[in-house]
């Protein structure tokens, strides 16, 4: 059994929840993982938030992702991929000027969901052996979203500050 894909029990081994989405089934899966972790990441200025977002995100999905996983096992960055989108998308429509990114990152990734919901697969197939996993990106997603309201409220400066209302 690998050491690094998140199976049931991974509380007990703890460190699988952030290594599960290092670990892939194949150069494929890896490099559409990549590709779709790039494009957020070239799109934003502070490349250290969204980096340590996912970071603090990453064990959160994998906590999620076990029920969904039930006795098999998970690998890859496809949930984190969609938590960045989301993150990213969200927080480029707070700015007048990158609109337009944000609509297109949040656009595309509601695209991707709905299709995955509507067809009851993911949008990419998967390869030899593997199969992606949908609630990884719906979670993803949502952790993305709440990732752009925490970071939007702590600049705003939370409920106390009233001036930047």
């Amino acid at each position: 059994m690998n050491p690094f894909v998140l199976r049931a029990g991974a509380w007990a081994e703890p460190w699988r929840l952030w290594t599960c989405h290092a670990v892939h089934f194949d150069a494929v899966h890896a490099g559409l993982n990549l590709a779709a972790l790039a494009v957020p990441f070239l799109l934003v200025r502070d490349r250290g938030r969204l980096a340590r977002g996912l970071l603090v995100a990453a064990p959160v999905l994998a906590l999620l992702l076990l029920p969904a996983i039930g006795p098999g096992t998970y690998r890859g960055a496809s949930g984190l991929a969609c938590t960045a989108w989301a993150a990213a998308g969200l927080g480029l429509l707070g700015d007048r000027r990158r609109r337009g990114e944000g609509l297109a990152l949040c656009g595309l990734l509601v695209g991707k969901l709905a299709w995955e919901a509507f067809r009851g697969a993911a949008w990419l197939p998967g390869g030899e052996g593997w199969t992606a996993l949908p609630a990884a990106h719906l979670w993803g997603a949502a952790l993305g979203g709440l990732l752009a309201g925490v970071d939007r409220f702590r600049r705003r400066g939370g409920v106390l500050d009233r001036s930047n209302n």
